[in-house]
């Protein structure tokens, strides 16, 4: 299986983002509710100047398939209610360096 799934772990200030390293990032996410599309339309311009590339897909098994052809530069959103989400990280990207500290 392509996707690993983390433990839980303490909120953690991870500094300034640096958004270069976001350039055709895509942030896939599932089940396309209007909920989810709010929250991912903040997600994408009220916290990136250019905003983020965002899709959506009907299934986890559609976002799972978009995974494999965008390995390098996609992380999936699955949405299991209002108030709660999984991350999905291809195996080429769970260990960015980007976040080691806070690991």
């Amino acid at each position: 299986h392509p996707h690993r799934k983390y433990d839980e772990m303490a909120n953690t200030d991870l500094g300034p983002l640096d958004t270069s390293v976001l350039m055709n990032f895509v942030i896939g996410y599932t089940p396309p509710t209007s909920m989810a599309r709010e929250i991912m339309k903040k997600v994408a311009f009220d916290n990136f100047e250019d905003g983020l590339i965002t899709e959506e897909y009907l299934s986890e098994e559609e976002l799972e398939e978009a995974s494999f052809l965008k390995p390098s530069n996609f992380v999936g959103v699955v949405f299991k209610d209002s108030m709660s989400y999984q991350l999905r990280f291809h195996d080429s990207i769970a260990m960015s360096s980007i976040y080691m500290e806070s690991r």
